[in-house]
């Protein structure tokens, strides 16, 4: 997989994460609920990993496909309270 794809698959996962306020083993969840397919915590933490650690993996397309899927029934997360900034 190309640097570049890793990269925008691993934003777009994290993007969905944020925006429904779901953890990385909801994640693994709705995933393996969505696919049928066992996926752990550490498999998602491991896409999520900087590239550099010798942990990482890419994030592959079929676990953003599957968690977009799982998400489209959610509501959107309320912000948290230190991601909201005042204007001044």
């Amino acid at each position: 997989m190309e640097e570049l794809e890793r990269l925008k698959n691993q934003k777009k996962f994290r993007e969905m994460l944020a925006k429904y306020g779901i953890t990385q083993a909801q994640a693994a969840v709705l995933i393996t609920k969505e696919t049928n397919q066992k996926v752990g915590t550490r498999k998602v933490r491991s896409w999520l990993a900087n590239p550099e650690a010798q942990s990482a993996r890419s994030c592959p397309n079929w676990a953003v496909t599957a968690l977009k899927k799982a998400t489209m029934d959610l509501s959107v997360a309320e912000p948290k309270e230190s991601e909201i900034k005042e204007d001044k």
